[in-house]
């Protein structure tokens, strides 16, 4: 990505964990990365899974810093609050001045703010949450390798899974009530994404996936 950089770029966009991959860009890399980005270049680092890792890594030390960098989180994820539409960003005071003044009018209903509060104070639904998804994740991973399916080990609530035809196995998947998510819009069509769930609803999940493959 460094090599990709010209006098052109405006902003660079890490994901982290990374989607649809679940993968990880260690503090080492990220910390090489912001001491070689040209001043003139926004790292915009989108953390919308953060919650869901077992040792968060300080990113925040960029924006004590003053780095020219952008923090994105948000509370769809661990706090379960998709609907309401909310997140929020985190940087220096001179690139959150620029996105005040861009930013829609009244963009955040005081609903989804008081829900968002809510849910940074309740720790115990996201110790819960992470629970669930971490015996979650192990479960389907070690499902995929007993079928011996080749699967991108997470730190998401999903896991990247290789199953052949992709578009033809979330169809199947679709018409026995099962969503997952067809990854050809990625450039990976023999590949789909499966989320976390209960272990009730995982357990349908491949037993489902199973008998799919098997037809």
């Amino acid at each position: 990505m460094l090599a990709a950089i010209t006098p052109r770029t405006k902003e660079v966009f890490i994901a982290n964990p990374n989607n649809p991959t679940g993968t990880m860009v260690t503090m080492d890399a990220l910390e090489r990365f912001m001491n070689r980005v040209p001043d003139h270049v926004v790292t915009v680092i989108d953390e919308a899974y953060y919650e869901f890792v077992q040792e968060p890594q300080d990113t925040m030390k960029f924006v004590r810093e003053g780095r020219n960098v952008i923090l994105l989180r948000t509370f769809s994820k661990i706090q379960g609050l998709a609907g309401l539409r909310i997140g929020y960003g985190i940087g220096p005071e001179n690139l959150v001045g620029v996105l005040h003044k861009t930013r829609q009018p009244f963009n955040a209903n005081a609903i989804a703010q008081a829900g968002a509060v809510a849910g940074l104070l309740d720790d115990e639904h996201q110790n819960r949450t992470r629970q669930v998804t971490d015996e979650g994740r192990t479960y389907l991973q070690d499902e995929f390798a007993k079928l011996n399916l080749e699967y991108v080990p997470s730190h998401a609530n999903f896991v990247l899974v290789k199953v052949g035809d992709g578009n033809v196995v979330f169809q199947k998947m679709l018409d026995q009530g099962i969503i997952i998510r067809a990854m050809a819009e990625y450039k990976l069509p023999d590949w789909v994404r499966i989320s976390v769930g209960t272990m009730e609803q995982n357990r349908r999940c491949m037993k489902t996936l199973k008998e799919v493959l098997a037809r």
